[in-house]
């Protein structure tokens, strides 16, 4: 049942809306037993836990609108994307939930879209989510249109105006979704949650035999199935009874089988395999079957160097063009997400890490206070060199070297 499961798509075009072929594979892929969508692969526990995974980590991490002038760099909190992107999008989600579900849309459906709504100055004033669903491509001629179907109309909108983050694609135009491209691999693992579920809901197969030791007619045969009916239904009405039987009647119980016992290795190789298709380490989606104190560590770094890095360059520059004139970019503003918060170690690691910063004369105390959300204190911006770093390295032997010679 688990490895029989063959998958075929659906097309979901309607003869009266003609939609783009990037589209017609946003909607799902019928398996045997199971529909693997966007949506029901959330069900499964490993695709929730990876999706939340990254998503909570990219919607966690400060965003700033950044101005860099001359030699320095600073938050630019008086441009207007500032307080958009930082804040408050659009008057229904914060900028956590607003990044949140764009992550979830592109690892779901491949695309996240957020329309830039600007005033009649081309200042920007909203950053309005829209739904994959409701979003496509399209293209008149030579040129390149969003539209926009919602319950508030249809809208035509502009590439410049819309900030379209990708999933890995087949082309510079859309991304695809990493639910559908491995619609296998998620569908057997809902095939097994749901033979897991049947199992042991007693649908999959009986608890039981009973054998008669002498043949039956019709007639013994109607009876024996009327009395044993009655029989279990007192008996479920009965906690912690015991049935009795005629003794013409045998019962034995059906134990599980090696086969239906390696389903749990199935599921958790099912799991492994998930978690790999969204480069998520298996500890974080709580598989610490194989994780140690000090692999864990190692991971954690791993994980925001090759699974968020990526992500937060993709954000970055897509919104950087989006949200900036190109005389802003000249001017310096961009906006950059700050991976302190992931990178945090503990209180020792951090303490070694500000001590040979501060003694090697490229950290002030006050600026390691500001790390810790402390308030500067005066008379520590002074910066520190060490008296062995300061110390000149000198070619002249000591006298211990001479007298060594």
């Amino acid at each position: 049942m688990l490895f029989d499961a063959m998958f075929r798509s659906e097309s979901i075009e309607n003869p009266s809306v003609p939609i783009t072929s990037e589209a017609a594979d946003l909607d799902g892929i019928f398996g045997q037993d199971v529909y693997v969508s966007p949506e029901t692969s959330m069900k499964l526990a490993a695709v929730y836990s990876c999706i939340y995974v990254i998503a909570s980590n990219i919607a966690q991490m400060p965003l700033h609108v950044m101005r860099r002038s001359n030699n320095t760099v600073e938050p630019a909190r008086d441009h207007p994307v500032f307080y958009l992107i930082h804040d408050e999008p659009n008057v229904w989600q914060t900028s956590y939930k607003w990044r949140e579900l764009k992550q979830r849309h592109i690892l779901g459906w491949g695309n996240g879209y957020t329309w830039v709504k600007r005033d009649r100055r081309g200042q920007v004033i909203e950053l309005d989510a829209c739904m994959p669903w409701e979003t496509t491509l399209l293209q008149t001629g030579n040129r390149y249109t969003y539209g926009v179907y919602n319950q508030e109309g249809s809208f035509a909108v502009s590439p410049d105006d819309m900030i379209h983050i990708r999933a890995l694609g087949n082309n510079q135009k859309m991304g695809l979704s990493p639910v559908l491209q491995h619609a296998e691999t998620i569908g057997m693992g809902m095939s097994g949650q749901k033979y897991t579920s049947s199992f042991f809901g007693g649908n999959a197969r009986p608890a039981g035999i009973v054998t008669v030791k002498q043949e039956l007619n019709d007639t013994s045969w109607a009876r024996l199935k009327n009395m044993w009916q009655k029989a279990s239904a007192a008996l479920r009405s009965q906690e912690n009874k015991t049935m009795l039987l005629p003794a013409e009647l045998d019962y034995k119980s059906l134990t599980v089988s090696p086969v239906d016992a390696q389903l749990i290795d199935m599921m958790k190789l099912n799991r492994s395999m998930i978690a790999g298709i969204f480069n998520v380490p298996a500890h974080m989606i709580n598989d610490l079957e194989s994780a140690t104190f000090s692999n864990i560590t190692q991971q954690a770094i791993q994980f925001v160097r090759y699974t968020i890095m990526p992500w937060v360059t993709n954000w970055e520059q897509e919104l950087n063009r989006r949200l900036f004139t190109r005389s802003e970019l000249a001017a310096g503003y961009y906006v950059r997400f700050n991976l302190a918060g992931l990178l945090r170690g503990t209180p020792q690691e951090r303490a070694q890490f500000y001590h040979y910063a501060i003694t090697d004369g490229w950290m002030s105390r006050n600026e390691a206070r500001a790390f810790e959300d402390m308030n500067p204190v005066t008379g520590l911006d002074e910066m520190l060199v060490s008296v062995n770093a300061s110390k000149p390295i000198s070619n002249t032997p000591t006298n211990e070297e001479d007298n060594n010679e």
